[in-house]
């Protein structure tokens, strides 16, 4: 994770970009895809245009949107020096994800899936601070326990796992790759406020997150076999 890996200037002009093309709402967050739509299995709940998120994460490889957007240019041009990434990198990564969280929302336990994407995925965040948490869960998989009378699904009977939280401040970009994005789930609590060494955080009226992919062409052959769907039928 590099901090400030834009400016506050640059900030402000990746906010005002988005927020000037359309947004399609989620259940409870916004959404913005460029490159390839990341697909999510809908279900309608009432008003139009407005759906429940279920399990699908996919993309279709086949339905190309066009290029990424000339207002993230100076963001993949900064790939290019990020540490551990070689230059040729940039020319890789061809799908990019525009999330918008109100406060208080945040994102359940899971892992990109493996036939979707390439290893690397790069995650910037803007406006709003967070918590991310990678979780490593014992049986391997996550499942979203029944909710009773609107509690938090991930905190009635949520499995035994392994945790490790990194705070994600405004500005800064995070790097998944190895293990750390083919094994690790990786979860935002819906808190309104982090607790980040002993110091409350509130979180902002908002956060967006910018998340930068290559698309898959082909079944992926890594190494953790466990998780990974091309590998494993019941993933």
């Amino acid at each position: 994770m590099v901090e400030e890996f834009v400016t506050a200037a640059e900030e402000q002009e990746l906010l005002a970009a988005v927020d000037s093309r359309p947004w399609k709402s989620l259940a409870k967050r916004r959404v913005q895809h460029y490159g390839y739509e990341f697909l999510y299995e809908f279900n309608f709940i009432s008003a139009p245009h407005r759906y429940q998120l279920t399990k699908t994460r996919n993309v279709d490889s086949k339905q190309f949107l066009g290029e990424l957007p000339a207002f993230v240019s100076t963001v993949l041009e900064k790939i290019t020096s990020y540490p551990g990434v070689k230059k040729c990198t940039i020319r890789l990564i061809d799908q990019l994800t525009v999330n918008e969280y109100p406060c208080g929302v945040g994102l359940s336990p899971h892992i990109d899936t493996h036939s979707a994407f390439e290893e690397m995925i790069f995650s910037l965040s803007l406006a709003g601070p967070c918590i991310m948490e990678f979780r490593k869960y014992r049986n391997g998989s996550w499942r979203a326990p029944s909710v009773a009378k609107g509690a938090d699904e991930d905190i009635s009977q949520e499995p035994e796992c392994i945790r490790k939280a990194i705070f994600l401040p405004p500005r800064s970009m995070l790097l998944m790759s190895g293990e750390g994005r083919y094994a690790w789930h990786h979860y935002i609590p819906h808190h309104k406020i982090d607790d980040v060494g002993g110091q409350v955080i509130k979180r902002n009226s908002r956060r967006v997150s910018f998340t930068f992919r290559k698309v898959r062409m082909g079944p992926c052959d890594c190494e953790y076999k466990q998780f990974c769907d091309s590998q494993n039928k019941k993933c």
